[in-house]
């Protein structure tokens, strides 16, 4: 009579609970720590019993608990070493012929393994979630529903993490290979992208480390995507009071988990084709040995290449890297290769006819490469938006500052003439007397993109004279004494109310104190600030291009005020300039700011600066005793005592 056929086989699911015990302990020990252990230290720390209403405290150790414990790494940790445990017969020749010698048909053996590895992590989940309830409501801590959606999303992560991990799984015939291929897939897509990028950054003019972005195309790699969009948060009101905790990326983990369906079909269709023979291969699918060829050899010498440039770029100092990264993608691209095959084959003879056209063909293609930005294919170093498309812009060269609209037809023009005279200053950046200044020209487009470059404009006497020019347009833009207020003192630098300030001064004697001023005092000194500012006196302090052999004295001035406008200063205006538009908005909308801040500034000043100095002269501030000094000149008086 004919056996009954059976998907599940219980003798090799008992096998596997014996056998690898120790990791799903290991598993649901971290959840006690991170779950459980974590609320109940929290809920028996006095700190939340005083003068804390219970809801805040409810809100506030659920919502540091659950944000711990909702950490995708150490779950694709532990799935990646359940797959290889349960799947650990595949590596020796040995064991996979046994276990195949077995009664039991390849369906039968992968769904027990399968389901074993996978209630190796759901359990401990469960276990761990019905623990953190207990420990919550033995201490009165009511708002459980959030471990409910906790349980959830570590569910479907550990469902998609280890369908992804028994999918790797069946690529190899090493045990040891497995984790690198785990790795390596989960952070591949992301990890190609950013050789690109950098290989973008070396060849293209103007582009900036910065820049880098990939956006949601990285879903493709799952551990890098979930760590960083599968979090969770305690909500306060503006009053900053715990009423709620929010999930964020649930609805990824769902679509992870759809994805674990077909990487576990996927998966029984390789191990159902697999070939026992394979036990001990790098790769164990045949068709998948020239990707492996390729991807070690684009990816490993791209990476390689970029290694051995940032040496070489940190020694030499050189612009025009074309010539060096062409050179080392070569190389490292047919070293990789032949590497990539040595490791298929086991073997160091590998050098065959067959192989060396498809060696030939990496070469060209890793050529190609590197011509596509050096040539910019893509247009990518000569892009210059379109007026329609900015919404505002940015230079920054000393300092940012916020470019009108009547200026900014003027500012593409010079960008345009930038890149036109690109042989011209690299040639000047080169150069060992070469004066530069880097440059930064930041757009941000209607539709949401950041369009950001970065140049060494020169800063000779030449370019300085010609007021056409690209550098002296940014400086006498720079030099404009509202701005150089506004850098200075602060965007509403108008409504600033100082209430402190200070100045440092020296003695002939060695001595040196700290001189604080009055309110009074502030009013004048500020004012003189403002006057020499309009007058020009502060450029050769504040504008790089502008310093030549001017000094700075040492005597520095603090100043911190309160501003009722909420202002804030133009750095942070710039880098985050998203965020106060929308303050901006919330303030045009109401008529009212938020709130109102304080910030303090550091202003350095030299000889130049004669209105300050005769302002402190009139205070009494400096006096025969007490002086201006040079960073020089004090040097050589603290030297003498």
């Amino acid at each position: 009579m004919k056996s009954k056929t059976s998907c599940f086989n219980v003798v090799i699911f008992k096998k596997n609970i014996s056998h690898y015990w120790p990791v799903w302990v290991l598993f649901l020990c971290y959840l006690f720590v991170v779950l459980p252990v974590n609320i109940w230290a929290a809920a028996t720390n006095a700190y939340y019993f005083e003068n804390m209403p219970a809801a805040v405290r409810n809100h506030q150790i659920i919502g540091s608990a659950v944000r711990m414990a909702i950490t995708p790494a150490p779950i694709f940790l532990f799935a990646a070493v359940m797959a290889l445990a349960v799947f650990s017969y595949l590596y020796t020749a040995k064991n996979a012929n046994a276990i195949h010698a077995l009664p039991v048909n390849r369906l039968e053996l992968f769904i027990t393994n399968y389901l074993s590895g996978l209630l190796f992590l759901l359990v401990p989940e469960i276990l761990a979630f019905v623990a953190a309830v207990m420990v919550s409501l033995t201490n009165q801590i009511t708002s459980i529903e959030y471990l409910f959606w906790w349980l959830l999303c570590v569910g479907g992560v550990s469902f998609f993490a280890y369908s992804f991990a028994v999918f790797v799984a069946m690529f190899t015939g090493l045990a040891f290979a497995m984790p690198f291929y785990f790795v390596i897939a989960n952070y591949l897509y992301v990890g190609c992208m950013y050789l690109v990028f950098v290989v973008k950054n070396l060849l293209c003019y103007g582009l900036m480390d910065s820049e880098w972005n990939p956006g949601k195309s990285c879903i493709l790699s799952p551990l890098y995507y979930l760590s960083n969009n599968l979090r969770a948060r305690v909500i306060y009101d503006d009053n900053g009071t715990a009423v709620g905790i929010s999930v964020y990326g649930w609805k990824l983990v769902a679509g992870y988990a759809a994805a674990a369906l077909v990487f576990t079909i996927a998966a029984y269709l390789l191990y159902k084709r697999r070939q026992i023979e394979n036990a001990g291969d790098f790769v164990s699918i045949a068709a998948v040995k020239p990707v492996f060829r390729w991807g070690v050899a684009l990816c490993g010498g791209t990476a390689l290449t970029l290694f051995v440039m940032g040496i070489i770029q940190e020694a030499r100092g050189m612009v025009n890297t074309f010539p060096y990264v062409l050179i080392c993608m070569v190389f490292f691209c047919g070293f990789c290769f032949w590497l990539a095959e040595m490791l298929l084959q086991k073997n160091f003879r590998v050098f065959k006819k067959k192989k060396l056209v498809e060696w030939a063909a990496v070469l060209a293609v890793s050529i190609c490469f590197v011509l596509l930005f050096k040539l910019d294919v893509f247009g990518i170093e000569k892009r210059v938006p379109e007026l329609s498309e900015v919404k505002t812009a940015f230079v920054n060269m000393d300092y940012p500052i916020e470019l009108t609209e009547e200026e900014l037809p003027e500012l593409l023009t010079l960008h345009r003439e930038i890149i036109q005279n690109k042989k011209e200053y690299q040639e000047n950046e080169e150069a060992k007397d070469g004066k530069y200044y880097y440059t930064t020209l930041r757009y941000y487009l209607k539709d949401g993109e950041v369009l950001e470059r970065r140049y060494a404009l020169p800063v000779t006497e030449v370019y300085l004279a010609d007021e056409n020019s690209p550098t002296a347009k940014f400086i006498a833009w720079e030099k404009q004494p509202e701005r150089l207020k506004q850098q200075m003192l602060g965007f509403a630098y108008e409504s600033n109310e100082y209430y402190a300030g200070y100045i440092d001064l020296f003695s002939e004697e060695g001595e040196n104190i700290t001189y604080y001023f009055d309110r009074e005092e502030l009013e004048q000194l500020v004012a003189a600030i403002k006057k020499d500012v309009e007058e020009g006196n502060f450029n050769a302090y504040q504008l790089f291009s502008e310093q030549q052999e001017k000094e700075f004295y040492a005597n520095g001035i603090g100043l911190s005020y309160y501003n009722p406008q909420n202002s804030y200063s133009i750095w942070d205006y710039y880098n985050d300039y998203g965020k106060y538009q929308g303050w901006n908005n919330q303030i045009s909308g109401n008529g009212l700011f938020v709130t109102a801040t304080d910030n303090s500034n550091y202003i350095s000043f030299g000889a130049d600066c004669v209105n300050v100095i005769g302002t402190l002269e009139d205070l009494g501030v400096i006096n025969d005793k007490w002086q201006l000094y040079t960073s020089e000149e004090w040097e050589k008086v603290s030297l003498k005592q």
